[in-house]
């Protein structure tokens, strides 16, 4: 039987372009590594000859840092995000830009800048809003500039598969349309001798409202994966029903794991947390599971941190992704302070000495231990009983931590009042977050250093754990709407998306599936989970 590597491996010594239908837990990045594998094995020295290299697209960072490990950073390949890509091929040709931005300016109707003059300024790439009349451009400038200038110099689009004769894209799916288009009609298209495309991923996985989703060209050939090397018998058997046209089989060691389907009726209170005890029963620990639910705020709630989101989501959206990746006034705060707590507690006195502020970095008398061991003692039990505001004055006024700049910048802004509107929000922020409990910036520092199972649906796509129990709440976002899913109620606009992030979700076990429903369902979509799970597998989570 020709392997899906082997049918890669055909269609790249062919000069065939193609895409990788790879179903979920088929191996879709084995597939692609192996791919490059193959070229540097065989490859290398045209490639080193000819100044050449191989391109791997990706979705992300994380992507791309996972791939050049599985290649020893091999450096005749260059994996990156597209716009990383795009910019260093277009950066050169400073002068076209310039003729490419007035152009697309003058076409931009209400929008137009009046009197732009790009004489003479440098083109630079940014990760902010586009500035033109600065000669700054944004993420989505990178790829919209690259079309035009690919489609005004047909000579530019020949150098650059000369180049990179190979361009491999990762996840498929979740690239922007303009992406694929670019790549397809502004590269491949009149170039197919010279540049070979790679697509690989799945359309069933598109999860981000951004991504192209399923690509239909008639240049490009279709290899399909259907083996399933992750999930247990029982999943792979439910993703099958989830997605009839692609039947997956099992891969060498898959084990036969478990599906089951619960709802919870109206009357039960604390529904996530009455399974999770039922599950511990059967074995389930907060070691070999993972619980995904569909938003922040979900989590939130079952882990006890809503006051602290609510506090971030009234002051802007924003807000919430600045808490969440810790760039925040107080979101080094809230880490050094549990670091601290936490490096003390378990002895480990040079950590808590190297964030303490002002420490000589040494404990050299047994006062002063017993001084640092009053203070953590204050500290921990104002942790759990005082409220944001009374642990950060502790902690200030001992000298336990300094003061961040931003708070203090924050203050100021707030009490000189020289924009009274923002110094209004500032203050509301400000007097909302220091009345938050502490007691649930501990517990969202534990969600955030991932020391709990919890994770969002699209947190962890392309990720596998031996036991998933995936929460569906109609109730919490109108993008999404599962029940019409179980029922097969096409007519919804949210059919697809809803059955995407499904099939995604419950194709991260390994082992054993738990789908707990809590918000209201109809008859129709019961009996559409009993088709789907199986009638023995649904129940009704009874009111405890």
């Amino acid at each position: 039987m020709v392997s899906t590597s082997d049918r890669v491996i055909e269609c790249l010594e062919t000069k065939q372009s193609f895409i990788v239908e790879a179903g979920a837990g088929s191996g879709k990045t084995r597939t692609l590594v192996e791919a490059l594998a193959h070229l540097l094995a065989v490859e290398a020295g045209r490639l080193l000859s000819g100044n050449q290299q191989i391109v791997c697209i990706t979705y992300t960072n994380v992507a791309a840092n996972e791939i050049m490990s599985r290649i020893n950073r091999d450096p005749l390949v260059r994996v990156s995000t597209i716009h990383e890509f795009l910019w260093s091929v277009v950066r050169g040709f400073q002068a076209e830009l310039r003729t490419a931005i007035v152009k697309t300016n003058d076409a931009a109707g209400s929008r137009r800048i009046e009197n732009l003059d790009l004489t003479d300024t440098p083109i630079d790439y940014w990760q902010y809003p586009r500035k033109w009349e600065d000669g700054k451009i944004s993420h989505d400038d990178v790829v919209a500039l690259s079309a035009a200038l690919f489609d005004e110099y047909p000579k530019l689009v020949r150098l650059v598969a000369d180049r990179y004769p190979i361009i491999f894209v990762d996840e498929y799916q979740d690239t922007h349309q303009s992406t694929i288009k670019l790549l397809l009609d502004n590269m491949l298209a009149g170039n197919s001798e010279r540049l070979t495309v790679g697509l690989f991923g799945d359309h069933m996985q598109r999860i981000y409202n951004t991504g192209v989703g399923k690509v239909e060209r008639t240049e490009l050939r279709i290899i399909q994966k259907t083996e399933n090397y992750r999930c247990s018998i029982a999943v792979i058997e439910l993703l099958n029903k989830l997605r009839p046209e692609l039947q997956q089989v099992p891969g060498d060691t898959n084990v036969q794991g478990s599906v089951r389907f619960v709802y919870a009726n109206s009357g039960v209170r604390n529904p996530v947390a009455k399974i999770r005890v039922k599950l511990r029963a059967e074995g389930w620990t907060e070691q070999n599971e993972k619980v995904l639910m569909l938003t922040r705020k979900s989590i939130a709630s079952d882990l006890e941190w809503r006051d602290l989101l609510a506090a971030y989501e009234q002051r802007s959206g924003f807000s919430v992704d600045d808490l969440m990746r810790r760039d925040d006034e107080f979101g080094e705060l809230f880490t050094n302070i549990e670091a601290m707590a936490s490096a003390f507690n378990s002895g480990r006195y040079g950590v808590f000495l190297a964030l303490r502020a002002g420490s000589s970095g040494r404990i050299t008398h047994h006062s002063d231990k017993k001084m640092a061991a009053e203070m953590i003692a204050r500290l921990n039990k104002l942790r759990s009983s005082a409220t944001v505001g009374e642990v950060a004055d502790y902690v200030w006024s001992e000298g336990l931590l300094r003061k961040p700049r931003r708070v203090v910048s924050l203050e100021e802004r707030i009490a000189n009042g020289d924009n009274p509107d923002r110094a209004e929000r500032d203050n509301a922020f400000l007097s909302a977050l220091r009345a938050v409990p502490f007691a649930q910036v501990t517990s969202f520092e534990r969600y955030l250093n991932s020391e709990t199972p919890f994770s969002t649906n699209h947190g962890v796509k392309g990720e596998e754990y031996e036991n998933v129990l995936v929460i569906l709440d109609d109730t919490l976002w109108n993008q999404y709407k599962f029940e019409a899913v179980l029922a097969r109620d096409t007519s919804k606009t949210q059919y697809q998306r809803s059955l995407n992030l499904l099939y995604v979700s419950c194709s991260r076990a390994k082992r054993n599936l738990h789908v707990l429903v809590v918000s209201p369902l109809s008859k129709s979509a019961i009996d559409g989970a009993k088709r789907i799970f199986g009638g023995e597998n649904v129940s009704e989570l009874a009111n405890m």
